[in-house]
């Protein structure tokens, strides 16, 4: 008796320990509203940075259907037009050139969203748009930009 009451005890220790590492593991998102930057597992991102990492997820789930032949109905233009007042990392390269292509972007998404017929080219052209600017201001991403082209 003694043994089965000191096995239970030993197994829901043992149990309840493994639920406080498991919940001390979890790294919430903490964000600033005044400087639009959010630390996420311990790295801080902009509002910029984040939304451009949601329009990358957004346009690779977009390649993989369009290449397995599906026509493609997206609905992202308002959140996608943030782009041009989300707080970036580095406020300084929010210039006149980069709201410009920003807007270049934006019609060229728009023009996507409303394209039934050849949605590859009209992807491509998006994707370009987004190329040109990551060149010039922020060229991390650009290999990984590269990567959503789909070849024809």
């Amino acid at each position: 008796m003694k043994k089965s009451i000191f096995t239970i005890a030993l197994v829901a220790f043992i149990w309840s320990c493994n639920q406080h590492q498991d919940n001390a593991n979890v790294s919430k998102p903490s964000a600033d509203p005044e400087s639009g930057m959010a630390i996420i597992n311990g790295v801080e991102r902009s509002e910029l940075a984040l939304l451009m990492r949601k329009m990358y997820d957004e346009m690779k789930l977009v390649k993989d259907s369009i290449n397995r032949g599906y026509t493609v109905k997206t609905d992202f233009y308002d959140e996608f037009k943030r782009i041009q007042t989300a707080h970036a990392t580095e406020p300084e390269k929010i210039d006149d050139t980069y709201q410009a292509m920003a807007v270049a972007f934006l019609d060229n998404y728009a023009s996507f969203e409303q394209t039934a017929e050849n949605q590859t080219e009209a992807f491509n052209i998006m994707l370009q748009n987004c190329l040109v600017c990551h060149q010039q201001k922020c060229p991390g991403p650009v290999k990984a930009i590269n990567k959503l082209k789909i070849r024809p």
